[in-house]
């Protein structure tokens, strides 16, 4: 069963080495044409920030931003060896409980593969994306540049990095064979979207790969779909908060979604006596590691050093209920094809789908569709403000300011809400109680 990990002060990583970092391409800083790439890059996935200045505008690189003293990780823990499927579904995935996994990758040829030297050799020539433009159109850098960049000293100071979050690099030549160099853990398999198709789906896989100060800003993954994150090398800060958060609440005024910035300005808030909502689940994800995010809950992460991962979102039986609401609701044309293709292949969730039209349950409750955003976009928003802030609530915008002159009608609280709503009161030790209780 699981073991009690989660209750101890999170040691500070070891610094970030730059050995390698330092020589590749032989003193990459006094390369003209390579600096006149990354400042290009930088300005793209930035432009709202002066290169020269802008990016450090903040000073964050001279302050406490990446330390954990105090920061106390209090999420739930267990070996691989120590549940089955069916357990970890019953006790994190169907109650939709964050936990961290560990012995899930330690046979993944990623282990070795994916040094920095070693995807210098294989991929240095290969462009991944590093952030995007006002546009959402993906900005690319070499990895060969991108590493150089972590070890200019004219960009070690940038308040928020460059990134590499890259959702295309298995569907890309240079890059896809960086898929057989990890496998998907068995408490992951399920993967009910494939039935949508291919090319219909939407992203769900992405290598991620980025230096301190890098990271994801405070987001609801899409569709209601979970996720899992395995970390190869360095060390990540998480901070989760249960579905039903007000977005107000975690996002107010002033307060940008980009990790560095919410980590450095909004983070304190949430310990005070004061805080009006349950208190954030904390986790300092180290190598080896894998943690599951379950659908709905908002969650930011903050790499304190060099970090190499994978990370995927998936949707599974336990939880498909909430998924197909989603789905219908924000990709209608999909979710047909999607549904055609389940009534062949699973009639028994075609099924759930007829029952949930004929109770009036098939659209997203309010609690967690107001904070539905792109994974894929507001986890890179560490490379770009304009990708954090690009996607929207729905329940806001159809139910907001602008729905004046056409009465509304008042929504009925579904099941979805209450139980939004329950996690949403749920503290961490009550969180772990609970699951003590399910496991006895």
């Amino acid at each position: 069963m699981p073991s009690e990990a989660g209750q101890h002060e999170a040691q500070a990583p070891a610094d970030l080495k730059r050995s390698l970092l330092d020589t590749v391409q032989q003193a990459p800083a006094t390369d003209r044409a390579q600096g006149k790439l990354i400042r290009a890059a930088k300005r793209a996935a930035r432009s709202e920030l002066s290169v020269s200045r802008g990016e450090r505008k903040h000073g964050w690189a001279d302050t406490d931003v990446l330390s954990i003293e105090g920061v106390h990780d209090n999420v739930r823990r267990f070996h691989a060896s120590e549940l089955s499927r069916a357990q970890f579904v019953e006790l994190f995935e169907r109650p939709r409980m964050p936990t961290v996994i560990t012995g899930l990758i330690e046979d993944w040829p990623a282990q070795e593969r994916w040094t920095e030297q070693a995807l210098l050799q294989r991929f240095g020539d290969h462009r991944f994306k590093v952030g995007s433009d006002d546009d959402g159109y993906g900005v690319r850098l070499k990895l060969e540049h991108f590493l150089a960049y972590l070890s200019d000293p004219e960009h070690r100071l940038d308040d928020s990095p460059l990134y590499i979050f890259d959702g295309t690099f298995a569907d890309r030549k240079g890059s896809r064979d960086l898929v057989h160099d990890y496998k998907v853990p068995g408490f992951f398999a399920e993967d009910l979207m494939q039935h949508a198709g291919e090319r219909r789906r939407p992203p769900y896989r992405w290598f991620v790969m980025g230096p301190g100060r890098s990271g994801s800003g405070l987001h609801v993954d899409p569709l209601a779909t979970s996720a899992w994150n395995a970390l190869l090398q360095g060390h990540k800060r998480w901070v989760l908060f249960p579905p039903g958060t007000p977005r107000s609440l975690l996002i107010p005024p002033g307060i940008e979604r980009e990790a560095v910035s919410w980590f450095q300005r909004m983070y304190h808030r949430t310990q005070q006596p004061d805080w009006p909502a349950a208190r954030p689940i904390d986790i300092i994800q180290g190598p080896g590691e894998t943690v599951f995010v379950p659908g709905g809950w908002w969650h930011a992460v903050l790499n304190l050093d060099l970090t190499i991962a994978v990370t995927h979102n998936y949707a599974s039986t336990a939880t498909f209920d909430r998924i197909w609401a989603h789905t219908q609701k924000g990709r209608p044309k999909m979710s047909a094809k999607w549904l055609d293709t389940l009534r062949i292949i699973r009639p028994d969730l075609a099924a759930v789908v007829d029952a949930m039209r004929e109770r009036g349950e098939d659209q997203p409750g309010s609690a967690s569709s107001s904070s539905s955003s792109s994974s894929s976009s507001s986890s890179s928003s560490s490379s770009g403000s304009s990708s954090s802030s690009s996607s929207s609530s729905s329940s806001e915008s159809e139910h907001g300011q602008n729905a004046g002159t056409v009465p509304v009608p008042k929504r009925r609280r579904t099941n979805e809400d209450q139980a939004d709503t329950a996690l949403s009161r749920l503290d961490p030790d009550q969180s772990r109680a609970h699951l003590d209780q399910l496991a006895a």
